[in-house]
């Protein structure tokens, strides 16, 4: 091989996280092929992107939809994306600067460093994308649960009026003190959002499938909300 050849070999090998061997692509970055969606914790703040295995300036190729410089101006300079030390995902500029960066905090769900756009969240586009619903097909029981196997609160959305678009909640008796201090009594849907309205506040969630929507900002510890 000639020299020039084995050190551009050497490099490709040793690019952390991305390449385990010449011309070849690890999982992990494979993994990362297709739609994601870069968001603030409010998701009011969007940012759909793609990841591609297609070689770039310092790492692949990322696409950016027009929307994400002005959602996230600092985006704008993005030309390609890469893993670093410790598998850090980086958003890099022409110059091989990291513009941001995620950590994977479970699988499929990376947060950002906490920096002038506050904390961020990377998603699959498949992961946040919501079948537009209706009043209607959210209408019934429901339990709050803490994960999987932790009820907290039983409790009907009802399609009783408590006010302009807005529907009562009927808790059933038996709440945990979280709840009952919460103290939901009115819900309505605002956008691909789930709002539960109670005393001082709303708890919003999104849908993660036709049965359960999580409780927004994630978090490692969701509150999830479960047809029954």
């Amino acid at each position: 091989m000639r020299p020039v050849a084995l050190l551009a070999a050497l490099v490709l090998t040793t690019l952390p996280g991305v390449v385990v061997a010449e011309g070849t692509v690890s999982d992990l970055a494979q993994n990362m092929v297709g739609g994601w969606e870069i968001s603030n914790v409010d998701r009011d703040r969007r940012c759909p992107l793609s990841f591609s295995v297609e070689r770039a300036a310092g790492g692949f190729k990322v696409d950016l939809d027009a929307e994400c410089a002005t959602a996230y101006p600092a985006l704008g300079v993005v030309v390609a994306w890469a893993f670093g030390p410790k598998d850090v995902l980086r958003l890099i500029d022409a110059k091989g600067r990291a513009v941001l960066e995620f950590t994977e905090v479970e699988n499929g769900l990376f947060e950002s460093e906490r920096g002038a756009d506050g904390l961020l969240f990377l998603q699959t586009q498949a992961a946040v994308k919501v079948e537009t619903r209706t009043v209607e097909q959210l209408v019934g029981d429901w339990n709050l649960l803490r994960e999987a196997d932790k009820p907290l609160c039983r409790l009907t959305l009802s399609k009783a009026a408590g006010g302009e678009s807005v529907y009562r909640v009927l808790i059933k008796p038996g709440c945990d003190k979280t709840i009952a201090a919460f103290n939901p009594s009115t819900w309505q849907l605002d956008r691909d959002q789930l709002v539960l309205i109670g005393r001082g506040g709303s708890w919003r969630f999104s849908e993660s499938d036709a049965t359960v929507w999580e409780r927004v900002p994630l978090t490692t510890d969701p509150m999830l909300l479960v047809r029954q």
